[in-house]
């Protein structure tokens, strides 16, 4: 889904819309800014991956292209870099399996993906296992077992491992998983990659620098923040130059 280069003016506009959302309202945010798709209640109802698939179309729209990142070693605690090709990313919600019921130990679990109501409200629940309570009992329709149905929140370990493979199958953009090799250790390991929040921020960088090209503009030439915005890229950047020789 190609978007079109996000102009300077709405890069600012996005930022100050998101800046102080929760985390699930703000990735909603960005999703809605990736150009014509569903409405917001659709959008809040996609499976999580496919959300971020939108943020990643997004991203592109910044002027992103692999998406490079750290993640602190386990081992040692010093930073790893680490780079994800987004269009191996997209690829993989292309060729996703389709939801199917989970059988394990005896059990048939009928589920669907999670999506960002799903989210939220595991993130008001507390700790992990809360968390985990709340979004089984969301996202699991039913548990059948040989006596009948079963409380969908007691599932056993083995078919809860079972029903987080199926769910990661079905939706693998929600939780992006990378190998990474400490540079100072050479410890391997595998970092987490919140798609979300890398592309926030992404625009929260893009924002910020924005903003300190209005205030260089103002300050030497008087010009409002709009009028700093409508120029292109290269020429705030020419103007930029000029205003620093001129303080030399």
């Amino acid at each position: 889904m190609p978007v079109p280069e996000l102009s300077a003016a709405a890069v600012l506009d996005l930022w100050e819309a998101a800046e102080r959302r929760r985390p699930v309202e703000r990735a909603l945010a960005l999703a809605a800014a990736a150009g014509e798709g569903p409405g917001a209640e659709e959008l809040a109802a996609l499976p999580v991956g496919r959300r971020d698939a939108r943020i990643l179309a997004l991203h592109a729209a910044l002027g992103g292209g692999a998406l490079e990142a750290t993640a602190r070693c386990p081992g040692c605690g010093e930073l790893a870099g680490f780079a994800v090709d987004v269009d191996a990313l997209l690829a993989t919600v292309r060729d996703a399996a389709p939801p199917a019921a989970v059988e394990a130990g005896g059990l048939v679990v009928a589920w669907r993906p999670p999506d960002s109501r799903d989210l939220a409200a595991a993130a008001s629940a507390g700790d992990a296992a809360a968390a985990e309570r709340v979004l089984l009992g969301r996202c699991v329709t039913s548990v059948a077992g040989p006596d009948g149905e079963l409380d969908v929140t007691r599932l056993p370990a083995p078919a809860r491992a079972a029903l987080a493979r199926a769910m990661a199958e079905a939706d693998p953009l929600a939780e992006v998983l990378v190998g990474a090799a400490c540079p100072a250790c050479g410890v391997e390991f595998v970092a987490d990659l919140d798609v979300a929040d890398f592309v926030w921020a992404e625009l929260r960088t893009h924002a910020r620098l924005l903003l300190r090209e209005v205030d260089a503009l103002a300050r030497v030439y008087g010009w409002t923040e709009a009028e700093v915005l409508s120029l292109d890229e290269r020429r705030r950047a020419a103007y930029l130059e000029l205003a620093q020789e001129g303080r030399a």
